[in-house]
């Protein structure tokens, strides 16, 4: 079963980014996210800081961006 989802999440979300820009946009995100709880952001930026930051985590754990699929973009295979 868990061999199934995993195999379904590999076709619909291939690898489309290499090993260094992974750790980039984790970094970058964690870094958005960690300056939205500074005193000086207001509650909107706030948002939008958490917002921009999950989407570099997220796209840095599962080694895919949605952005890349569409233009065909394929850093993975650099590496």
């Amino acid at each position: 079963m868990i061999d199934t989802v995993v195999n379904y999440l590999k076709k619909c979300f291939p690898v489309n980014v290499g090993k260094s820009e992974r750790i980039i946009r984790l970094l970058c995100g964690g870094g958005l996210i960690a300056v939205s709880f500074l005193d000086f952001v207001t509650l909107d930026q706030e948002f939008w800081l958490v917002v921009i930051g999950w989407l570099g985590v997220m796209s840095g754990i599962v080694s895919h961006c949605p952005i890349y699929g569409l233009f065909n973009i394929n850093t993975a295979e650099n590496e």
